[in-house]
């Protein structure tokens, strides 16, 4: 965020449920589509009409969205879900695997404080999240492990993920678009779960971050903000060249 900050200003729109955020509106559907309207309404009461958007794992789902809607000025989706057909192999791995996440969190949450203080506990309840969970600090691992815990549509959202359909190929790209894969990405590896994207968004950027996991901004901040920033200013001088 503070290097972010230095050249743009920055809004962080936390999606409604997850821990932290506001609460659901009544009646919410858990699917992609009406997570995109919630996030199109929190632009228009920040009155922002179109931004350079950012988002990881769902939120980088949720970012192509936006932009499909003419919401964005550019994308940078860090490791997007919805890399998988409904029904493959990719896809039933990803929905078991959340669900002994959720077995997992209802032990190690309670303990977060506790679990977060070793090393080896910091590898096994976060090894999906970053490559190198034993670096992090025990109150970055309690954060991760609570954050999780606590987002009260955990489970809701894994329900949807069973049948929530794919994002739609694009024709052509609706803004400048960077995809940013971490090479060691366990939760969403790069082999199975990036190649979808590659064929509906043709032409997009794309960038693999060496020694990165899936939250890439916990493995290497720098590199994240980075590679951020050069695109939207490489997207920014693309406007002007064709304002001018």
């Amino acid at each position: 965020m503070p290097a972010l900050q230095q050249h743009h200003k920055v809004y962080a729109l936390s999606i409604p449920g997850h821990h932290g955020s506001d609460p659901l509106p009544a009646n919410f559907e858990h699917s992609i589509e009406r997570g995109v309207d919630v996030l199109e309404q929190k632009l228009d009461a920040l009155g922002v009409s179109r931004a350079h958007i950012v988002g990881n794992s769902l939120g980088g789902w949720l970012a192509i969205e936006l932009a499909r809607r003419g919401r964005a000025l550019s994308v940078v989706a860090l490791a997007p879900g919805g890399g998988w057909e409904v029904g493959s192999r990719e896809h039933r791995r990803l929905v078991t695997r959340f669900k002994v996440t959720s077995k997992l969190l209802s032990v190690g949450g309670p303990l977060a404080t506790r679990l977060a203080r070793w090393a080896i506990c910091r590898s096994y309840f976060l090894r999906d999240a970053v490559a190198r969970p034993e670096r992090l600090t025990a109150e970055q691992a309690r954060l991760l492990i609570e954050r999780a815990w606590r987002c009260e549509v955990y489970d809701d959202v894994v329900r949807a993920m069973v049948s929530q359909p794919v994002a739609e190929p694009f024709n052509e790209l609706p803004c400048p678009v960077r995809l940013v894969w971490g090479a060691k990405d366990r939760l969403l590896p790069l082999a199975g779960y990036s190649q979808r994207w590659r064929r509906i968004l043709p032409g997009a950027d794309w960038v693999v971050l060496p020694d990165v996991g899936h939250v890439q901004m916990y493995d290497d901040p720098e590199a994240v903000a980075k590679t951020i920033l050069e695109f939207t200013d490489g997207a920014r001088r693309g406007e002007q060249r064709l304002a001018s």
